[in-house]
C-alpha cells in the first residue's frame, strides 16, 4: 500500500529529504524516490531556480567530484518557526524592562514546565531505547522532526529542525534550558554531550547519548 509520504509530490519529499539527511546526489535521490537519475535532476533543477536547494561538488577519495545538493536558507525557512517574530520581540521588551536575568528565569522555569509534562507522558517507561523513542514521537509532534540512531557507543538523538529557532537565536538560555530538559527526560545517570547544533550553524541539534 501506498503510504502517505509517498503520495507527496517529489518536491515536497525531496526537499524534506535534505533536511533530514543533509546533502544527497541525484544518484541517491533518483534511488531514494524510484525515479531516473535525469528526473531527479529535473526536478531539482527547477527548485533551483526557486531558491529552495543549491547544489555544490565535493571530492572524495581519488573519484571524480560528486555533486550534492542542499537546501539553501529559504528552503530551511520551509519549516515552521513558531511565533518566531513575536516571540523575538517579546523577549526584547523583557530584556529592556526586567533585565537579562529575569529573562532567563523565565525561559529555565517555562523549560521546567515543559520537562514536567514530558516526565508526566514518559511514566512508566525504564528502558533508554523506549523512553527515546516515546520521545522522539512527541518532539516530532512538536515539529521537532527528531529521531534517535542507536549504535556501538549508545545513541544519537537528533532533532532536525528546530521551531524555537528565531528565539533560540535571540537567547542563548533557551538552548540551555533545552538541553537540561533532555538531560533529565532521559535520566541524569546518562551521559549526554551536544555534537551539532543549529545556533551555531550546524544543519540540526544532535546529542550523543551514552549508554
Amino acid at each position: 500500500m501506498e503510504t502517505e509520504q509517498h503520495k507527496l509530490p517529489f518536491r515536497e519529499r525531496a526537499v524534506e529529504l535534505l533536511k533530514t539527511s543533509g546533502p544527497q546526489s541525484l544518484s541517491s535521490l533518483a534511488t531514494e524516490f524510484q525515479v531516473t537519475v535525469e528526473g531527479a535532476r529535473f526536478q531539482m533543477l527547477k527548485l533551483e531556480k526557486e531558491g529552495i536547494v543549491t547544489s555544490s561538488k565535493t571530492v572524495t577519495g581519488r573519484g571524480r567530484p560528486q555533486q550534492l545538493w542542499s537546501l539553501t536558507s529559504v528552503g530551511q525557512n520551509r519549516f515552521p518557526d513558531t511565533h518566531a517574530a513575536l516571540t523575538v520581540k517579546l523577549m526584547e521588551v523583557m530584556k529592556e524592562t526586567l533585565g537579562e536575568k529575569a529573562v532567563s528565569r523565565v525561559i529555565h522555569a517555562n523549560g521546567d514546565r515543559g520537562t514536567s509534562r514530558y516526565l508526566e507522558a514518559l511514566k512508566g517507561i525504564t528502558d533508554l531505547e523506549e523512553r527515546l523513542t516515546a520521545f522522539v514521537s512527541i518532539r516530532t509532534g512538536e515539529g521537532y522532526m527528531a529521531q534517535f540512531i542507536k549504535d556501538d557507543d549508545g545513541f544519537i538523538f537528533i532533532e532536525n529542525h528546530c521551531p524555537i529557532g528565531a528565539a533560540a537565536h535571540a537567547n542563548p538560555a533557551i538552548c540551555s534550558a533545552e538541553f537540561k530538559t533532555l538531560q533529565t527526560v532521559i535520566g541524569e545517570h546518562v551521559a549526554i554531550k551536544r555534537i551539532e547544533y543549529i545556533v551555531e550553524g550546524g544543519r540540526r541539534c544532535a546529542y550523543r547519548i551514552f549508554s
